[in-house]
């Protein structure tokens, strides 16, 4: 059962990472999710996720997902413009990480 788990998380983690790299999450959204999955897989210090620890510790003040409901409009208006500007920061480097743990936990490449 633990094993069957972990093969889930890391389906996550590889679906996420292709989500990000289509650009149908932003990367700190995807950060946020990467990290939460490092956390169940108890990969605390690997350095493939760094990146995503990094962007979510620079960018946790920001309501990028479902917090956003809890935001006025005039608060979310200040907000986009910093999310879109770290977005840009981060995406270089969230791209080559999300190749790393693809490269890594895609049990496809296992067949």
């Amino acid at each position: 059962m633990i094993e069957e788990y972990s093969a889930f998380l890391r389906g996550k983690i590889v679906a996420i990472c292709e989500a990000i790299l289509n650009e149908e999450i932003g990367v700190i959204a995807g950060s946020r999710r990467l990290n939460y999955l490092r956390c169940e897989l108890e990969l605390d210090r690997d350095e493939d996720f760094l990146t995503f620890v990094a962007i979510n510790s620079e960018t946790d003040h920001l309501p990028v997902d479902s917090e956003r409901r809890h935001w006025s409009v005039e608060a979310l208006e200040r907000k986009d413009k910093e999310i879109a500007e770290s977005e840009a920061a981060y995406k270089d480097h969230a791209i080559e990480s999300c190749k790393k743990l693809i490269a890594r936990f895609d049990l496809k490449s296992d067949i």
